[in-house]
């Protein structure tokens, strides 16, 4: 049997590019990751934030087709001793289908270094007075280690709300004090709890398992990231200059189940499904009260509560992505940014709130979707600023 033909991606950017998987996902060849010592360099402030993306893209590439990584000596020392601190490279290192090579180590070593690190990724317990700016907790669900203390309790169940608003506001305190004044910590905990909690309960609910009910045989996993970062702000007028960047907190949330759509229609999600469906199921995937014409046939389905996430998005000044399927959706309620699907102030139930509805993250200001590349299960960032 010959050797498959590799397809060469570099980390980080490979992965932030879109429509690079398609090469693999119709020639079914094998993938060849290079992780340069310049990694570290490269993950800029623009790359960083679409890590999450390139996280769910690297899922989906590992359904694909064998992967073989090729680690520079230097960036693999640092990544194998702190691994929760580069959540893409952390996601790279539990993939059940990847060999891997460290320049200057032979087999038995690298294997060693691999499983050495693995144990540090599932170990690792949430800290709040964070040494570094980012943290990942693994869901490595096909492993057997899909149950991290922080977020489940002894018995398999994912722990209560008001214990996420508790780690929320532990992380809120300690962390971004230095921005927020006392009152908004406590905002901010309330929250960020409700959307914490809704993103990772959909999650675990439908980011586990196969269409079928069965657990994901290989490459089951799922992920919570929380990052400090910088966010732009817009011009307030186009002749202005850009304003500075603003200090912000970050929360991503993925897995690599069926994604919104098949997992909410029970079939697979294929090329030939008309995307105006598939925007129209998203969001009955998102919302507690279901569209007309459409069924769920998931026992116990409520939905994630869209309307909640963006209310308390409003409050905090945030901003969401939501990406699924062929599917790139987002709101925002930064300051300076223009408002729209919002309920008008004559409203009799929601005055002045937002709809639970997405944009179109091409088209900007449009609840009409573009085409993306077809990703497997779902990936949701929330950020929010700390002025």
């Amino acid at each position: 049997m010959t050797e498959p033909q590799y397809i060469d991606f570099r980390l980080p950017l490979d992965l932030i590019v879109e429509g690079r998987g398609r090469e693999v996902a119709t020639a079914r060849k094998g993938i060849n990751i290079t992780v340069p010592e310049a990694y570290g360099d490269e993950m800029t402030d623009d790359v960083a934030r679409s890590e999450v993306l390139a996280i769910q893209r690297l899922l989906t590439l590992s359904r694909h087709a064998p992967i073989r990584v090729v680690w520079a000596k230097n960036i693999a020392s640092r990544v194998l001793a702190s691994p929760t601190i580069f959540p893409l490279l952390a996601v790279l290192i539990v993939l059940e289908n990847a060999s891997h090579e460290i320049e200057g180590l032979d087999e038995a070593q690298v294997v060693d270094a691999l499983e050495t690190a693995r144990r540090k990724l599932f170990k690792e317990r949430l800290k709040t007075d964070l040494f570094a700016d980012t943290q990942v907790v693994i869901c490595a669900d096909s492993r057997g280690r899909g149950n991290p203390p922080d977020l489940y309790g002894a018995d398999g169940r994912m722990i209560a709300r008001e214990d996420f608003e508790a780690i929320i506001e532990e992380l809120v305190t300690r962390q971004v004090a230095v921005h927020a004044s006392t009152s908004s910590a406590v905002h901010w905990s309330s929250a960020l709890a409700t959307i914490v909690s809704e993103l990772f309960e959909n999650a675990d609910t439908h980011g586990k398992s196969e269409l079928s009910g069965l657990p994901i045989r290989e490459n089951g996993v799922r992920g919570l990231v929380l990052k400090r970062t910088k966010v732009e702000r817009a011009k307030v007028k186009d002749n202005a200059p850009l304003p500075a960047p603003i200090e912000a907190f970050e929360l991503s949330i993925f897995d690599s189940g069926p994604g919104f759509y098949a997992s909410y229609m029970g079939s697979p999600l294929e090329l030939g499904v008309d995307l105006d469906l598939e925007w129209k199921v998203i969001h009955a995937c998102l919302e507690r009260h279901y569209e007309p014409g459409l069924t769920d046939i998931r026992q116990g389905h409520r939905g994630m509560g869209l309307y909640e996430v963006l209310r308390a998005l409003q409050l905090l000044r945030g901003a969401i992505e939501v990406r699924t399927g062929r599917i790139h959706g987002y709101r925002t309620f930064m300051q300076g940014e223009f408002k729209f699907k919002m309920e008008p102030a004559t409203s009799t139930t929601r005055p002045g709130m937002p709809k639970p509805q997405l944009l179109d993250v091409e088209r900007k200001y449009v609840a009409v979707p573009s085409k993306h590349e077809l990703l497997v299960g779902s990936s949701v960032r929330v950020i929010v600023p700390l002025h």
